[in-house]
């Protein structure tokens, strides 16, 4: 959790003095610094694989929707106060805004004369700037606001998405620029993955965009559908990168007490400004009575100030893949020795400010070792460099001798099911138990950039598909009850059987086969087939429903929105009377 707890930690202690070895610290940093370029700079190859390759768009195109709808919620969860927070009739007036939190802003612009020079707009844009710190009229401000919501919503469907992103970040930033004293960590995720937004081509996939492009690609003859454009991955890395940061961070921030003796998240479930339901201080008092809060407050500790091990098994798995592949490139000695020697003294210099740290900052008295300071510092320096040299070791010895081994420990250790799958149970317990506005929702979203184009190929599949009956197929069936009932979930989403395909009927010639075509966009789980039948019209669609036979015309469209993703929003509308009709005729029309 991001900043909701720093209330449990105790009184504020005295400021630290660390005068004496802070230049040996900074020297250390810029020398780890240059060692790191002076590698990459003896690996080019991992440089490029790191940032400079294109992949699939899949996942950047799913991760524009999911936060923009997120950012959306959000804009729309403030809009009941936006008249108290952003106008001249709420909490401030435009002139205390701008001198409270305009930052460098306030001396470039004067409410009589404007800017002093054509390029101090420039300037504006690069410091702290807020649209309402020049005018904050609330019809001005509710324009601004309605503008905020309409380019979201544009960013969204991918309709000029590049430019709509930019604007959507510039008014998004702007309204949030104004006045920080509403702020959440989850505001401030939310502003920095939006500026990386801009930075991403989000666009190239589940977009309407691409779609016209394509659209107009096989309307025009085209002899195959065309692909999507790949991406360039460095963007989606520094997403994976900043969270993270964010998680490292924080796991190290929760220092106090509380967190040591497992009463933090006891603490925080009954703060009455963050509790979501007002009796749940039963539930939470049974919760760490029996051992259940106080062990989630160690692993939420652990698992956050350990998250960059998920970033480390990213980077081995690829490397495991490209190593059986044979792509993996072949690195001469003169290269690759040096570069081993690079990172053993950045390690041994990680050792060394590490033991600052704990000179500084051990407190023995919550410790879990009853050692010194200066004791404390040569350990946890000694344990910087015994630990990763171990794990190494033991990491290639499984390799070798173990392979099953360290199959596992490739895919749960060092996999994403493990650290993003933690998250998720986090978030939603947070979620479930407190009201903390739309944190939960901004940080799930973030995940979507660590997923993989197979992998959302995976996740559509398992949307399409149906669980298998105990004992048929692969399930199997579990002799005693208790495993029946226990692993019963389980089994539902590990064993599944695809349902059965919409046959889609078309007239034999080129445009009704081309009309067809179009619908391959659309299939991402794979459930439509396609046959000619010259007893239908030209231009005409007909689709075989299973067990409910031969639909057609608005009918057709109507079957449609159950097995295309893209149209499953209207499917609560195809539920009321009258509306089916018209739901099918719009989806027919998307694919005149």
């Amino acid at each position: 959790m991001i900043g909701l707890l720093a209330m449990l930690a105790p009184d504020k202690p005295p400021p630290v003095d660390v005068s004496a070895h802070i230049d040996g610290a900074t020297a250390a940093l810029w020398a780890a610094l240059g060692l790191a370029l002076l590698f990459f700079a003896l690996r080019p190859e991992l440089w490029r694989r790191l940032w400079l390759v294109r992949v699939d768009p899949r996942p950047a195109g799913l991760f524009r929707i999911v936060f923009g709808v997120v950012v959306l919620w959000t804009m729309l969860d403030l809009l009941p106060l936006a008249r108290f927070l952003f106008t001249d009739e709420g909490l401030w007036l435009p002139g205390m805004a701008r001198r409270n939190y305009g930052g460098e802003f306030r001396g470039l612009w004067d409410p009589a004369h404007g800017f002093e020079h054509w390029y101090d707009w420039l300037l504006a844009l690069w410091y702290r700037f807020s649209l309402f710190h020049v005018r904050a009229d609330p019809p001005f401000v509710f324009a601004v606001y309605a503008a905020t919501l309409a380019s979201l919503t544009l960013m969204i469907l991918g309709v000029k998405t590049r430019i709509t992103t930019i604007v959507s970040w510039f008014l998004v930033n702007s309204i949030y620029s104004y006045s920080p004293i509403f702020y959440s960590g989850g505001d401030t995720v939310l502003r920095v993955f939006l500026f990386l937004g801009m930075l991403t081509r989000w666009g190239e996939a589940y977009a309407l965009d691409t779609w016209w492009r394509r659209k107009r690609a096989v309307l025009a003859g085209a002899a195959q559908v065309p692909p999507l454009r790949t991406i360039p991955a460095w963007p989606l890395r520094i997403m994976m990168l900043q969270l993270a940061i964010i998680y490292c961070a924080t796991g190290a921030l929760k220092s106090g007490h509380t967190w040591m003796d497992g009463t933090a998240l006891f603490f925080a479930l009954n703060l009455d400004h963050f509790y979501r339901h007002p009796g749940q201080i039963y539930l939470v008092t049974f919760l760490q009575m029996i051992w259940v809060l106080p062990i989630a407050t160690w692993i939420t500790r652990i698992w956050e100030t350990a998250f960059p091990l998920a970033m480390i098994g990213a980077a081995v798995r690829a490397y495991e893949r490209e190593r059986r592949a044979g792509t993996w490139p072949r690195v001469p000695a003169w290269r690759r020795v040096p570069s081993y020697l690079c990172l053993a003294a950045i390690f041994g210099l990680a050792a060394y400010i590490i033991g600052l740290t704990a000179l500084y900052y051990y407190d023995p008295s919550v410790g879990p070792w009853p050692i010194d300071r200066p004791q404390a510092a040569a350990l946890f320096g000694a344990l910087t460099l015994a630990v990763p040299a171990a794990v190494l070791g033991l990491y290639l010895a499984l390799r070798r001798w173990r392979p099953r081994a360290h199959r596992i420990a490739l895919d749960w250790l060092l996999g994403k099911r493990l650290w993003l799958g933690i998250g998720v149970v986090m978030h939603l317990g947070i979620d479930l138990l407190m009201n903390v506005g739309t944190f939960v929702q901004v940080m799930l979203a973030v995940y979507i950039p660590w997923l993989s184009g197979a992998e959302l190929d995976q996740v559509w599949r398992t949307l399409m598909s149906r669980p298998q009956a105990a004992g048929a197929g692969d399930r199997p069936r579990r002799p005693k009850r208790w495993q029946a009932v226990l692993l019963a979930p389980v089994d539902r989403l590990r064993f599944r059987a695809p349902r059965p395909p919409y046959m889609v009927r078309h007239h034999p010639d080129d445009a009704s086969v081309r009309r067809a075509a179009l619908l391959r966009m659309w299939d991402l789980g794979g459930r439509l087939q396609f046959e000619a039948d010259e007893s239908v019209a030209p231009l005409q669609l007909c689709v075989e429903v299973p067990g409910l036979g031969r639909r057609c015309d608005a009918a057709a469209g109507r079957a449609l929105v159950a097995v295309l993703p893209g149209f499953w929003w209207m499917y609560p509308w195809c539920l009321a009377p009258g509306l089916a009709r018209a739901c099918g005729w719009m989806v027919l029309r998307t694919f005149r």
